[in-house]
């Protein structure tokens, strides 16, 4: 008996209180200035790539710890992924780590890429304060599930 209570406990505090890293924001509490940043900032990054224009981004507050990253692997990125294509919007998440010190939400948009069509979701991270963004990536899959390692 007391080791079917030990076993309960220990279940229930990881599964009950495992750390999750995305919570899905509800449609209702989206915040719609921070919606229009992350997809004017996909719609400008497109563009930019149509236009082979690699120069800076006007108009946006971009991280500076991701700034000149973005800008390195600008023309490499548009060259890979050919033409692009947004969608609609998927889905939106608030980053579970930093939601005390840094607010973050994540924008999932549906996405076409010409050369990449495997790839089917633009995200846009864009912090609560000031609407800076964070990142931008690309994926198969959507970018709030911890990773496997691959062995």
């Amino acid at each position: 008996m007391k080791k079917l209570l030990l076993i309960s406990c220990i279940s229930l505090s990881v599964f009950g209180f495992g750390q999750k890293k995305y919570t899905k924001i509800d449609d209702s509490k989206i915040n719609q200035a921070r919606l229009e940043v992350g997809k004017s900032f996909i719609d400008e990054y497109i563009k930019k790539c149509r236009n082979k224009d690699y120069s800076e981004f006007k108009g946006f507050l971009i991280d500076k710890r991701i700034e000149a990253e973005l800008y390195k692997k600008l023309p490499k990125t548009c060259e890979e992924n050919g033409k692009m294509e947004l969608l609609d919007f998927n889905s939106a998440y608030e980053y579970d780590n930093l939601k005390y010190d840094d607010p973050v939400d994540v924008y999932i948009y549906d996405f076409k890429l010409e050369n990449l069509p495997e790839l089917k979701y633009a995200s846009v991270w864009v912090y609560e304060d000031k609407n800076v963004i964070g990142s931008i990536y690309f994926s198969k899959d959507k970018p709030i599930y911890k990773k496997k390692r691959k062995k």
